[in-house]
């Protein structure tokens, strides 16, 4: 087969020129995630609205103006090419006309790279909590950088309810020291007498609010658990009391709501103490 004619090379001073383009092409990555087929009606765009949506707005500070209501979104892209810390930017994505207009004015001389750096870190910092970042980061990782610091958005968030269990574990405690006011307790596994010894197993010996950087650990502890949710992880720690400790009137009414309309019965009578309710 004849072979094909090469394409000469512009010439310079009799030396052959490679011609570049002044930006390279932008090409697809290998191999290419897809996020959607053009052909899957399914995903057919919809025109673009005449109102502003999608993503959260921040207003960017400039040294020359505010560039305002830029669109900022978290969770939809963690590029591990360039991973690193959430709060220096990883994972958080932003609109691309905003992009291009931080870089028109960096061209223009109006703002430097470093500034356009920290005025998108700002951001990110101030979005952490509202776009609830801190869910994406490594739970260890985050509970020990709590302890470190004093405390994290997650153990505000969960302070109030902390506090709640807290209030009630005063109450009970309180009442297990008066047997004779109280003398039935109920939990998980059914109900006894306060003074049966399987309460006095399941109860702590010593119980004392938690206080200054005591109470911080315990809210740490509380706040981190993986077990968080209706109170387990309190429930299932030793240092709370855990039982509700009741007047004879409320245990009836504890073992009345737990009887079905047949008479059967949704808890267990301790077998050790046979409590007569």
């Amino acid at each position: 087969m004849p072979k094909k004619k090469q394409k000469k090379r512009p010439q310079r001073g009799g030396v052959q020129v490679r011609q570049r383009p002044v930006v390279p092409e932008p090409r697809l990555s290998a191999p290419a995630e897809v996020a959607r087929q053009a052909d899957d009606p399914v995903w057919d765009l919809e025109p673009a609205s005449d109102v502003s949506s999608g993503g959260t707005p921040v207003d960017l500070r400039l040294p020359h103006g505010t560039m305002p209501a830029v669109r900022f979104t978290f969770g939809d892209l963690f590029a591990q090419e360039r991973r690193g810390p959430i709060r220096e930017g990883w994972g958080y994505s932003m609109e691309l006309p905003a992009v291009l207009e931080l870089l028109q004015q960096i061209g223009d001389g109006h703002l430097t790279a470093p500034a356009a750096r920290g005025v998108l870190l700002k951001s990110a910092d101030m979005l952490y909590g509202p776009l609830r970042c801190w869910e994406a980061e490594d739970a260890d990782a985050l509970r020990a950088a709590c302890l470190a610091s004093g405390g994290c958005v997650l153990c505000e968030e969960r302070r109030t309810w902390f506090d709640g269990l807290l209030d009630e574990a005063d109450v009970q405690w309180k009442r297990w020291q008066q047997p004779e006011n109280y003398p039935f307790a109920a939990g998980q596994q059914g109900i006894h007498e306060t003074s049966c010894s399987v309460v006095r197993r399941m109860m702590p010996t010593e119980y004392a609010r938690p206080t200054g950087e005591a109470y911080g650990k315990a809210l740490n502890s509380f706040s981190h658990a993986e077990d968080h949710h209706y109170g387990g992880a309190f429930e299932d720690s030793g240092d709370y009391p855990r039982l509700d400790v009741m007047t004879p009137d409320e245990a009836r009414s504890w073992v009345a709501e737990r009887t079905g309309p047949k008479g059967g019965r949704n808890y267990k009578l301790c077998r050790r103490c046979a409590p007569a309710v």
